[in-house]
Formats: C-alpha cells, structure tokens, sequence
C-alpha cells in the first residue's frame, strides 16, 4: 500500500520522503529513510520538515506474527508516530485502520450485528489483536485530538481487502464458494474489497480535505465481492440485523457514504467487469 500511495502521491505534483526498516528496489523521485517507528526517536528523525503524514507501517494481519507481536508493533508504531507528528507540528495526519478495527475477518467467531449496512457509528467487536491494534490506533488519534484541541486533524482508513485489479482477477477466476457462499470464511469479512490504487487516492484526498479532529473512514467499494444478493447473504449470515437502508443487488453490506460525503471519495471500479 506504501508504494501504491508513493505514486499517487507524485502523480499529484507532492514532495515525498518515505520510511521503512528495508529500502525499496527503487527510490526514483523520492526520498528514502531507513528507519523503525516504533522507535519514537526514529520516528522524530524521519518527520523532520514534514507537513502531513500517512502512516502505513503495520504488520498487516495476524498470521504473519504472533498476535502479541502484531500488537506491540502496531500500537507502538502508531503511539511513536502521532507523539512525533505532535512534537513536530505536523498536524496532518491519515493512519490505516482496517475493517477489522470493528471485528471482522480474524475473529474466531462470528458474532451478531445490529444492522447492516455497517457503518463508523458501529463499535467494535474485536476478538484478536490485529483487530484491537486498529482499534486501539483509532483510540490513539482521539487522545490526541484532545491534547491539540483546533490544531490537528486526524484520518484513520478502515481500508478493506487491498487488492489491484489484476488480483481481483485472479480472485474472480478462481470463482467457487469464494463467490457463491455467503457463509464463506464464515461471513466475517461482510463479503466486502477495496481496490488498492483507489484507496491509494482516497489517502491523498485525506490530507486534502479539511475538517476538525478524528474521523474514521470505511474504504471499500460500493458492491461486495460475491454473487449472492447482498439481503439475502445477509440473511444467511446475520439473520437478527436491521436492514436499515436497502441494499439492492449487490450493494456494499459496509456503507462508504461517509468517505464519499467528507473526502469526496467512492470507488468506481468493480471487480464484476474485469
């Protein structure tokens, strides 16, 4: 996503220095700092002369790590990033979220929803740590909305599965129950997908927009990524939620109104036509 966010960011016409702990195979119209920031001196380091922030670095599910690992990186990362952007007058800030910051796709059981479609007036009902790092990020960029009261605007991205089109092919293809089984990984994704060159844009259009304070957003498309009517999966999967706005067809169960409403953002890309 980092890379993605790199040209979209110098499409745009932006000066950008990226971080990591291992340097891309190309830095070509950027500048590159190695660095860990989960480290708040690192993180001090490589902010210096910033103006606005869009903070990716995150182990990004916890399948990869221990989830004690995933926590201590993800929340520390996210603490040492926005204490420094603080200290550094960058009071500009987008942070990844994820969908899983509500409970989602790495719970070990599915749990009841009130209503559908989701939205970020939704709490959460995390049952693992990737979840509750999101979460805890969110928790995070509240805090210091109150420490900088006027001053600092935070986003944090509930992004979906980030997948570039020629993946949302390969998902097409591969078709089965992946597509025709609501029930599928147990429903617990909401059947739901982000195009990663998309939500790359909605981050820069994050910075741009202005508003006060902390506000997430779901990023996602505007239809799920199945071919079962989105009521009828969710009467599958969720038979005890309110449908309180009607989702014809296959309509997103996770409402992006938001994001459209405040970024000026929605997907218009479907993987239905690939």
């Amino acid at each position: 996503m980092g890379r993605v966010i790199i040209q979209e960011l110098l499409a745009h016409d932006y000066e950008v220095v990226s971080t990591d702990h291992k340097a891309p195979e190309s830095t070509d119209g950027f500048e590159f700092i190695e660095a860990d920031v989960t480290d708040p001196d690192e993180a001090m380091r490589v902010m210096e002369g910033c103006e606005k922030v869009i903070h990716m670095a995150a182990i990004p599910n916890p399948l990869v790590a221990s989830e004690w690992e995933v926590l201590r990186v993800n929340t520390m990362s996210n603490w040492a990033v926005l204490e420094a952007a603080e200290k550094q007058g960058v009071f500009n800030v987008v942070m990844a979220s994820s969908i899983n910051a509500i409970g989602a796709a790495f719970s070990r059981n599915r749990v009841s929803r009130p209503y559908f479609p989701l939205d970020e007036e939704q709490g959460t009902l995390c049952q693992d740590s990737y979840a509750m790092s999101k979460w805890y990020g969110e928790i995070m960029a509240d805090t210091f909305i109150r420490r900088n009261p006027g001053k600092m605007q935070i986003a944090s991205m509930r992004f979906h599965w980030l997948g570039h089109k020629h993946e949302q092919l390969e998902r097409k293809n591969a078709g089965g129950t992946d597509l025709t089984n609501p029930l599928r990984r147990n429903a617990m994704d909401f059947w739901g997908y982000s195009d990663i060159e998309e939500s790359a844009a909605a981050c820069r259009l994050a910075i741009e927009k202005k508003w006060d304070g902390h506000e997430a957003f779901f990023i996602n498309a505007t239809d799920t990524f199945i071919e079962v009517p989105t009521e009828e999966a969710i009467a599958m999967a969720y038979p005890d939620a309110e449908i309180r706005t009607p989702l014809s067809g296959f309509t997103s169960a996770i409402s992006p109104s938001k994001a459209k409403r405040i970024l000026g953002w929605e997907q218009q890309s479907t993987w239905r036509d690939l």
